[in-house]
């Protein structure tokens, strides 16, 4: 043996192995800040389903209305949009129908009238209507049956998010706007 290999081996016993993987107090500040984040990321997609949610409401209530102008005029009879279950103050959230009025009474019958578009329930969490108004009629020419416009708002039950005012005017038309979240409530 000559002295270089005898100071290698000796060296090499004296030296300390390199660290491999993480140590406990690493894992645990890891995963603190991974749950900070995702609960800030689970407090975020909330907002956004709730977002999505009146949106699409908005958009399927408003196709609805759209359907039931230009099928009063297609047909020319009195299509009617109405309320599959009100309740006070949250009329269409419990779903709505689109039919045509043939025999003109005001009153769906399935077995005569043909039924032309429903929709289900919504979730507690929306809110659909103006509070009063449960049908809303197109004439045969497109123009709404009541006398004014109507306003139907969707909106989330708690405000959180920024909801829609649907404006039904005289000739037929509808208008959306964007309502402020933390307003007072579609009622």
């Amino acid at each position: 043996m000559n002295r270089y290999s005898k100071m290698t081996h000796h060296t090499s016993n004296r030296m300390p192995i390199a660290a491999r993987g993480f140590t406990l107090i690493e894992l645990l500040a890891t995963l603190t800040v991974l749950g900070i984040l995702t609960s800030l990321a689970a407090a975020s997609m909330s907002s956004t389903v709730s977002n999505n949610r009146i949106y699409a409401t908005q958009t399927e209530f408003v196709a609805s209305l759209a359907l039931a102008r230009s099928e009063a005029a297609r047909r020319g009879v009195t299509v009617m949009l109405t309320a599959t279950a009100p309740v006070t103050g949250n009329a269409f959230a419990g779903g709505w129908r689109v039919w045509a009025d043939t025999n003109g009474d005001g009153a769906f019958d399935s077995a005569t009238e043909p039924l032309l578009r429903s929709h289900e329930a919504m979730s507690s969490s929306i809110l659909v209507g103006d509070g009063v108004t449960t049908t809303i009629a197109f004439t045969p020419m497109g123009f709404l049956n009541q006398p004014g416009a109507v306003d139907v708002k969707i909106c989330a039950s708690d405000g959180s998010v920024a909801g829609y005012d649907i404006s039904i005017q005289p000739n037929g038309m509808a208008d959306v706007a964007d309502v402020a979240a933390h307003t007072t409530p579609c009622n």
